[in-house]
């Protein structure tokens, strides 16, 4: 059989639409947890919430997509978190759904139903599904583009071939990230005599031509701007220290196994290793191809120097069909049955701590979510002591508590500026926010540590304020340092 014949099956349509009536439904649920939620924003989010603020081509570590989805929704229904929040339930609503597509295409309506289903359950997909991200997009965009490649091999359309090139530069300027699906399709048409001629037919520049267009203007941005974004993402593989570290590679493999699902990471092992004995069929190899080199990147990135859980997140787009694929093949529905509660039933778990009733935080060590309390209350006592100190200039040397007091203080006549320590730009508001000293400047600074040097002996004054202290959880309390500055000493 072909990879890319259409494979028929029982149900037919019905399978499909009882799958976006139950991806409406949890859809609807998510969007309404977030309506109710007391959980703020975390650092990343607000600072994505500021990109909003001002629509770019791009930022200093992300390409543009997250601002503009941002800005999307928040024009519809306000600057509210949830509504800030609201693009990644319905794009994960719609990831879902190509998820199904995707796997009809390839084997049957049954097996769209479950791979549908896995994917709009996934852990990771539940919790990012509570925040805004830049892989919601991307994955968005991975899962169009390979429905996409699909009918393009299946069809010869030049139709495809221009949504295809739209998904692919949609999805770069979502996040890099989506360069790993060239690497797939590459593999993929390549080890499949039937698909080569794809790689030297003139479809192919009927796919990159809109590719190129679309992503032209962010690599304008990133000439501009001395490719700060490029080089962010060097930054972050961090190469640069020690090397070797097969820790890391059991500490990502371990957070892997809780992104996709320890039954369907178990599943994937297997397929894997069955793929090395040369017993998967040629559906499953194919979608191999757009799952397993991602994995071993990130997992040599990982041994190298170090790998978030996330970076691998694409994987798992053709990781889901393949498993929903083998278990209604090899009578394993078990498999996908169980998944789906017992993944159902950590959302449900999720969705509890998210609304952040009194007395209920997650039972861990590290609570992920005290980041995300008290900022408003935080926010206030900070504009109460501008109030006592009128007209100082606000001063934060942190990136997170910059972002998330620009969110706060968004509807105030104060705007805050970024200490710059080395006079390069090291994130976005060292780029667009520094602060210039001038001399005489009256500045109020908001400080993460107790003694900010070298920023206290830059002025001729400094005099240590009450710290701002917020509980954010049982013993847990935000404290940020508060200093009034006077007379900057310019050289």
């Amino acid at each position: 059989m072909s990879v890319t014949e259409e494979a028929t099956g029982p149900g037919g349509t019905t399978g499909l639409r009882f799958l976006v009536v139950i991806v409406a439904a949890v859809t609807l649920v998510r969007i309404g947890v977030l309506m109710v939620s007391n959980i703020g924003f975390h650092g990343d989010e607000a600072q994505y919430w500021s990109w909003s603020q001002d629509l770019d081509w791009g930022y200093y570590t992300k390409p543009p997509m997250i601002a503009w989805l941002i800005g999307a929704t928040t024009a519809v229904c306000g600057d509210a978190e949830w509504c800030a929040r609201a693009g990644s339930p319905l794009l994960h609503a719609g990831t879902s759904l190509f998820c199904a597509l995707i796997a009809g295409r390839l084997f049957d309506s049954r097996t769209g139903f479950w791979a549908g289903l896995l994917f709009l359950t996934l852990p990771a997909v539940s919790f990012s599904s509570a925040v805004i991200s830049t892989d919601v997009p991307l994955l968005f965009f991975w899962a169009a583009a390979l429905y996409a490649l699909l009918r393009v091999l299946d069809s010869r359309s030049p139709g495809w071939c221009l949504v295809l090139g739209i998904a692919i530069g949609l999805g770069l300027l979502s996040k890099y990230a989506m360069a790993y699906f060239i690497i797939g399709a590459i593999l993929s048409c390549g080890l499949y005599r039937e698909h080569r001629w794809f790689l030297i037919s003139p479809y192919l520049f009927a796919v990159t031509l809109p590719a190129g267009l679309i992503v032209m203007p962010n690599i304008a941005w990133n000439i501009a701007n001395g490719w700060v974004t490029v080089a962010h993402v060097g930054q972050n593989a961090n190469l640069g220290g020690s090397l070797f570290h097969p820790g890391e590679v059991l500490d990502f493999l371990g957070e892997q196994a809780g992104v996709f699902g320890p039954l369907l990471f178990a599943a994937l092992v297997w397929r894997t290793v069955q793929l090395c004995r040369g017993r998967v069929d040629r559906r499953e190899g194919w979608l191999l191809c757009f799952c397993l080199p991602i994995l071993a990147i990130v997992t040599v990135q990982a041994f190298l120097s170090r790998a978030n859980a996330n970076w691998a997140a694409t994987a798992y787009i053709s990781a889901t069909v393949l498993i929903a694929g083998w278990a209604v093949a090899a009578a394993r529905l078990w498999v996908a049955k169980l998944s789906v509660a017992l993944h159902g039933f950590a959302a449900v778990v999720l969705a509890v701590f998210f609304l952040d009733l009194p007395g209920i935080e997650p039972p861990i060590k590290s609570d992920p979510l005290r980041n995300m309390r008290g900022w408003p209350k935080t926010a206030e006592k900070i504009v109460q002591a501008l109030e006592r100190h009128p007209g100082r200039i606000l001063l934060t040397d942190d990136r997170k508590v910059m972002a998330s007091l620009l969110y706060q203080l968004r509807d105030t006549p104060w705007r805050p500026v970024m200490w710059d320590y080395d006079g390069h730009p090291d994130h976005h508001y060292e780029l667009t926010a520094r602060y210039i000293p001038a001399t005489g400047d009256q500045v109020l600074l908001v400080a993460k540590w107790n003694d900010p040097q070298p920023i206290l002996t830059q002025f001729n004054t400094s005099v240590p304020l009450e710290p701002v202290r917020v509980k954010t959880g049982a013993g847990r309390e935000r404290v940020l340092h508060l200093f009034t500055l006077d007379g900057h000493a310019s050289p």
